[in-house]
């Protein structure tokens, strides 16, 4: 995420309310903000007009302002949250705020307030969500920061440009792209890498150094310096053209013009290398997996690995990954980290932890949201390639890979570490994109 963001933090409410407990929510509200961000805003409630115009011209001479956090912490005058949301334009996080105590007084309004603010918004149509609840409280902090998040990760996804080098794999009909929707709904450009640049800078004979001490092979033994070689010739071909882009988002028509079955090696163990060098990589020209990658390192800051799902066991509910290209640092242990003699596949298994498969698909002329809840198990596989096993958290497996056929859902999943079924819920409000979480 881009530290430059600032997050806007205001309250609003009125005076004969009790604003003073509203302020201590807002003084919990921006200490928890600044531990991740740049946070703007007023220090006190604000509960008359001047002060709020006041207030609006300030947010609006912010140039990295990307989100604001409407706390409502009192019930406000009705035009404020509309006044708001139109003059920033800006998405907004509405949050409310539990009562001192319920049972004897109501005393903020709070709650009745975000219905106010979430009716209005909605009606004129003005991208928000909301979250309720005290924000000292663990779950409403979580809550919080995985909404602005979401909110930065679509900004950040807005300034991107995706190089695509070749074109899709052929046949490979799921890699298809429309790069005006596309532009239209997150924002992303499109620049255009001609294949003959790979394999002109691999001509060269120029080599750039693995990231690793050995080479071991899946068959035994070790592999030849003929094909270790050819490796780190790919690796720099493939690194000097992502160098001379400046971009650091591709999706690669990697085979079949740049696979040769008789050559003693082959470019996919560098596409590994590469992400771990901070760079997102779609195979096979798959342009929409490409901008999940974006997404997710968005949200995460972490490495994406791109997945099929080859399969899957009903008996532990979960689903086989496996894929070539992943990034070494994925591996449970970098020690069992094998190669084929053929000098293309890479072998190991992911690290264990609770994580969640994505994908930014197209369907009937717009984009949809898919997320599944999982975690990697901690059990080894050795099928020739990166994997391991997803343990599907909310739905069984086989109903997933029901759901995902039936509808016809891209063969490509993306995975991150990490729980990010807020973010996505967040992120398909804001887009009215629809969202299929299992």
């Amino acid at each position: 995420m881009k530290q430059n963001n600032k997050v806007g933090l205001i309250s609003i409410g009125l005076p004969y309310f009790d604003y003073l407990t509203a302020e201590k929510h807002l003084k919990n509200t921006r200490s928890l903000l600044e531990k991740e961000w740049a946070v703007f805003g007023p220090e006190k409630t604000i509960t008359d007009n001047e002060t709020l115009d006041n207030s609006i011209q300030q947010f609006k001479q912010e140039p990295d302002l990307a989100v604001i956090v409407l706390q409502i912490g009192t019930f406000p005058d009705g035009e404020t949250p509309l006044k708001i949301a139109e003059q920033l334009k800006l998405p907004v996080i509405i949050h409310s705020l539990p009562e001192p105590d319920i049972d004897k007084k109501v005393s903020m309004n709070s709650l009745c307030g975000a219905n106010l603010s979430t009716f209005t918004l909605t009606a004129i149509k003005l991208p928000h969500t909301f979250i309720h609840g005290d924000p000292l409280e663990t779950s409403v902090q979580e809550g919080l920061k995985s909404r602005v998040r979401a909110v930065l990760s679509l900004n950040e996804l807005r300034q991107s440009r995706l190089a695509l080098i070749g074109f899709r794999a052929p046949g490979f009909y799921p890699s298809s792209f429309d790069e005006l929707l596309l532009r239209r709904t997150f924002g992303v450009a499109m620049d255009y890498i001609d294949l003959g640049e790979i394999k002109e800078a691999f001509r060269s004979g120029k080599t750039k150094k693995a990231p690793v001490d050995s080479f071991p092979a899946i068959e035994g033994g070790s592999l030849s310096k003929v094909s270790i070689n050819m490796m780190e010739q790919h690796y720099a071909a493939l690194s000097s053209v992502f160098e001379k882009s400046g971009l650091n988002l591709f999706a690669i028509r990697d085979w079949p013009e740049l696979f040769d079955v008789e050559a003693p090696a082959g470019l996919w163990p560098a596409l590994g290398w590469l992400q771990d060098d901070g760079y997102l990589i779609g195979p096979e020209g798959d342009v929409n997996a490409a901008v999940t990658m974006k997404l997710g390192h968005a949200l995460t800051n972490g490495t994406p690995f791109f997945a099929d799902v080859s399969g899957w066991k009903d008996e532990d509910s979960s689903l086989v990954l496996w894929h070539y290209g992943g990034a070494p640092s994925l591996a449970k242990n970098k020690d069992e980290i094998l190669f084929g003699m053929e000098g293309r596949e890479v072998e190991f298994t992911l690290k264990p932890g609770k994580a969640t498969l994505m994908r930014v698909g197209m369907f009937e002329g717009t984009f949809r949201l898919l997320g599944i809840c999982g975690e990697i198990v901690d059990k080894p596989i050795q099928i020739g390639r990166a994997g391991g096993y997803f343990h599907t958290s909310n739905t069984p497996a086989g109903e997933v890979i029901h759901h995902i056929l039936e509808n016809g859902w891209e063969h490509h999943y993306i995975l991150f570490y990490g729980d990010l079924s807020t973010e996505l819920k967040t992120i398909a409000k804001l887009t009215g994109l629809s969202l299929t979480l299992l």
